[in-house]
């Protein structure tokens, strides 16, 4: 590389100027503004979570959550089938049939209403059969 003292290189020369000239921003330094004070932050309380969790769902909504619920509790139900043809039942399987029964829901079908109402009998009954099988065992 060669360094040469400043040939060709100098001061790029004024700006050209084409149209109107650009507005000039000059802050106001000499007077301080007050500031806005702001209220503390408020937490989330309970009844708000509640209140939002209340917000009403539409029969679409109903209808989507109970099928993967049944959907969800037939597959329980196999597990059940398999674990008991082996002889051993996971450990959590008697809570997680009673955690499906319990998210029971009215979808305004009678069709698909009666069907949940009969696999919800049955998370019962398999889950009260498992309860009773750990009481003997124990």
């Amino acid at each position: 590389m060669k360094i040469e003292n400043g040939k060709g290189v100098g001061a790029t020369g004024a700006p050209k100027r084409t149209g109107a000239a650009a507005p000039v921003f000059t802050p106001d330094i000499g007077a301080a503004q007050p500031t806005a004070k702001t209220a503390p932050a408020s937490a989330v309380t309970a009844l708000d979570a509640v209140l939002a969790l209340q917000v009403e769902d539409g029969p679409g909504q109903r209808r989507a959550r109970q099928l993967r619920r049944g959907r969800d509790a037939l597959d329980a139900l196999e597990v059940l089938e398999r674990s008991l043809v082996l002889g051993r039942a996971p450990a959590s399987l008697a809570s997680d049939l009673d955690r499906l029964r319990g998210q029971s829901q009215a979808t305004g079908e009678e069709g698909l209403d009666q069907i949940m109402l009969e696999i919800d009998t049955r998370l019962a009954v398999e889950a009260a059969k498992l309860e009773m099988s750990r009481a003997g065992a124990i």
